[in-house]
């Protein structure tokens, strides 16, 4: 019993490592003559010409670095009604799958 919680717990240390890939070059993206991604460079194309939006996707707060004068009054309301409404209409607390939001 003591070897399998011991497997256990050093899966679970492990597992969240792996994940990281923080060295992972992405194939595919374009780069710059420095080897960095070109976040510049246009959206690469599907075969019908629409934006290929396939890849990693980093769901951080993109928001957590503006100040107050920076945020258009309409989106201070709605940020203020959602937190009174203690976020009712966020699609992960209806069970609705994740994807772009308004």
């Amino acid at each position: 019993m003591k070897i399998f919680t011991t497997a256990i717990v050093l899966a679970a240390f492990v597992t969240p490592l792996v994940a990281q890939w923080l060295e992972h070059p992405t194939p595919g993206i374009p780069r710059t003559a420095d080897g960095k991604p070109n976040l510049t460079a246009p959206a690469p194309r599907t075969t019908d010409g629409k934006p290929d939006l396939t890849g990693l996707w980093n769901m951080g707060n993109n928001v957590a670095d503006l100040k107050p004068g920076e945020v258009q009054p309409w989106v201070q309301a709605l940020v203020q009604q959602r937190a009174e409404d203690f976020a009712k209409d966020d699609p992960r607390y209806l069970c609705l799958p994740e994807g772009p939001t308004s």
